[in-house]
C-alpha cells in the first residue's frame, strides 16, 4: 500500500446479496441501495474500497450472454459514477466479450474509470463455466491508488499460486467476487484465512447468497486480516457491511517472520 497510508486506515467493505439470474436493473438496485446504507451508517468510507459478487449484475444467464454483454460498458459507467460519489473504489465481476470470447471478468472501477481488471483463470466445470467462458491468463494485481490490489474470482480461491504470484508483484490487500455454494461454505472460510495467512495480507471477499434452481449460495461475506483473523463476518442473507482497517496490522503481522514472496515492487 501506498506511503501515506501506513499506520492509518482504510475502508474495506463488502455487498452480500441474492443475485438475480439476467436482471441488471434489479441487481444495480441492490448496488444503490448497499452504497447508500453503508454511506449512511456514519462510518468514514473514503478512502476504500467495497466488492461485489460474482457476476453480480447479470448472474449465470448463459443463453443472455450476448445480450447482456453490450450493457457492461453502460454498467461500468454507473460503477465509475457511484466510485466519484462516495469516493471509493468498487470491485466486482462482470461478464466482459472481449477477443471474440467471454470471460468472468473482475472489474475493479474508481472515480476515473476501469482502473484495471483480472480475468477468472479457473473455471468451474459443475456449473459448466468452462463451456461459455475462456480463462483468462497471467494474474496481475491491478494498480490503485490504494496500492495494487490481488484478484480472484470464487473458484480460483483453491488454487493458491494465483494470489501467490500476484503478491509478488506488490499486492497487499486482495478482493475475492464469489458464488460460493452453501454446502462448502466451510471451505470458503478456510481458504479465505489460508489465503490472507500464507500471503500476510488483507483479504476482502464477497459472497452471493440466495438460491437458483437447486443450489443455495452460502454468503458468509467476509474481511481477513494478515494474521488470517475475521473481522468481519456476514451470515447467510443479504447484508451490507464494512469497517475501517488498521494498516499497521501488516507491519505487525510481517514484523515476527516474513512468509512473503520475493517481490518485484517495494512492500511496507
Amino acid at each position: 500500500m501506498p506511503e501515506t497510508n501506513k499506520e492509518k486506515t482504510l475502508f474495506a467493505g463488502f455487498l452480500q446479496f441474492d443475485v438475480r439470474s439476467g436482471e441488471i436493473i434489479s441487481n444495480l438496485s441492490r448496488v444503490e441501495q448497499g452504497l447508500s446504507e453503508i454511506a449512511a451508517s456514519g462510518t468514514r468510507i473514503s478512502p476504500g474500497i467495497i466488492v461485489l459478487p460474482e457476476l453480480w449484475a447479470t448472474g449465470f444467464a448463459y443463453n443472455k450472454l450476448p445480450e447482456l454483454t453490450r450493457e457492461i460498458p453502460d454498467i461500468l459507467k454507473i460503477l465509475q459514477n457511484l466510485a466519484t460519489e462516495y469516493e471509493i473504489i468498487i470491485a466486482g465481476s462482470l461478464p466482459e466479450y472481449a477477443d471474440n470470447t467471454f470471460y468472468n471478468t473482475l472489474f475493479i472501477s474508481d472515480p476515473s474509470g476501469i482502473a484495471g481488471t483480472y480475468r477468472k483463470q479457473r473455471l468451474f466445470s459443475p456449473m459448466q463455466e468452462d463451456s461459455f467462458f475462456t480463462p483468462g491468463t497471467e494474474p496481475l494485481p491491478v494498480q490503485t491508488d490504494l496500492g495494487p490490489i490481488g484478484g480472484l474470482v470464487c473458484y480460483d480461491l483453491r488454487f493458491p499460486e494465483l494470489l501467490r504470484k500476484q503478491t509478488g508483484d506488490g499486492a497487499d490487500l486482495a478482493v475475492v467476487s464469489a458464488q460460493w455454494p452453501a454446502v462448502r461454505i466451510d471451505h470458503w472460510r478456510i481458504l479465505l484465512q489460508a489465503r490472507a495467512v500464507e500471503n500476510q495480507m488483507f483479504v476482502i471477499a464477497a459472497n452471493r447468497c440466495g438460491k437458483t434452481g437447486d443450489t443455495s449460495f452460502g454468503g458468509h461475506s467476509m474481511i481477513i486480516g494478515p494474521e488470517g483473523s475475521i473481522l468481519l463476518e456476514a451470515g447467510e442473507e443479504e447484508e451490507f457491511k464494512g469497517e475501517l482497517l488498521d494498516i499497521g496490522l501488516l507491519s505487525s503481522a510481517r514484523s515476527l517472520f516474513r512468509s512473503l514472496p520475493d517481490r518485484k515492487t517495494k512492500d511496507l
